[in-house]
């Protein structure tokens, strides 16, 4: 029997204690798969081998070279060329690769009644494949989660939108290397690694930022799921030549009060467009799935 203490700092000076305890011998192992072996499907990868309720990770990936060295280096790790012949021995699909392959896997796996973790989140932008593998999700008794990626607030924010939500807003800033490769600014003739002063890239709806910029905003879709949605919620983003972190200052206002959150992410060694938090995020929400106890909303 395991025992996990949780202390809980209020405003002034209220302290909270609990404690959840943990039976580590009624434990159910599950497999899983993970869609992409980039910095977040590696890491997931990795993490994976010390959680206890993961007993196989099936990986998958366009680069069968990259999965088998992840199945060389790591005990839980299975490379598969295709996820079909396992779907039935899967309880839960990690997509951590694309857009493209969320609008690929995702259906495949609800189909079979396997649940579903979106990291490409700004799929969901497109309302009609969003409804389309809820409605599906909902007949196949499948779950779709939206782990919070690299951003906090998103408890908060979901909890909030019970009321009235008046405002939302994201301020996005991230240096140069960030926004390397992206067409929406070549097209504009912008080439963020030569910018020496910050710079305001783009000022308007969840929607349009999603579209524009699909590898640096996933958490502009994050937010708008969570809160007041895709045409509604204000994104700004700013590329800073002087920042060395991933920042996210999300702000709203509504009956519950406001929120004012800014997370300061440390850029992934291996992508700077990624956040470390984002793999970490997704991790926990593993943890949780396949754990016993929840915390947070």
């Amino acid at each position: 029997m395991a025992t996990l203490q949780i202390h809980c700092v209020a405003s002034g000076h209220l302290q909270m204690q609990a404690r959840v305890y943990i039976d580590s011998a009624n434990h159910l192992s599950v497999n899983i798969c993970v869609i992409g072996c980039g910095t977040i499907g590696t890491t997931i990868a990795r993490e994976a081998e010390s959680i206890p309720t993961v007993e196989t990770v099936y990986l998958t990936d366009r680069s069968k070279e990259c999965a088998t060295r992840l199945q060389e280096r790591l005990s839980k790790v299975t490379y598969v060329s295709d996820i079909v012949p396992v779907l039935n021995d899967i309880r839960l699909v990690i997509e951590a690769a694309s857009q493209d392959a969320a609008r690929y896997y995702a259906p495949l796996a609800i189909s079979a009644g396997v649940d579903v973790l979106i990291m490409s989140v700004g799929v969901l932008h497109d309302e009609e494949f969003q409804n389309d593998i809820f409605r599906l999700a909902r007949r196949k008794g499948a779950k779709v989660f939206v782990p919070s990626g690299a951003i906090g607030g998103i408890d908060a924010l979901t909890a909030g939108r019970l009321g009235e939500i008046e405002e939302v807003t994201l301020t996005t800033t991230k240096p140069p290397s960030a926004f390397y490769g992206n067409t929406y600014l070549a097209g504009r003739g912008i080439e963020a690694s030569e910018l020496r002063v910050r710079t305001n890239l783009f000022e308007g709806s969840a929607g349009e930022a999603v579209r524009l910029f699909p590898q640096n905003i996933n958490v502009a879709a994050t937010v708008a799921l969570a809160g007041i949605g895709f045409d509604r919620t204000k994104i700004q983003i700013v590329c800073d030549p002087q920042v060395k972190t991933n920042e996210h200052h999300l702000r709203a206002k509504g009956s519950f009060g406001e929120l004012d959150v800014v997370t300061r992410n440390v850029p992934s060694q291996k992508n700077p467009r990624t956040s470390h938090l984002a793999a970490l995020s997704a991790i926990s929400a593993i943890k949780k799935i396949t754990g016993e106890a929840w915390i947070g909303a």
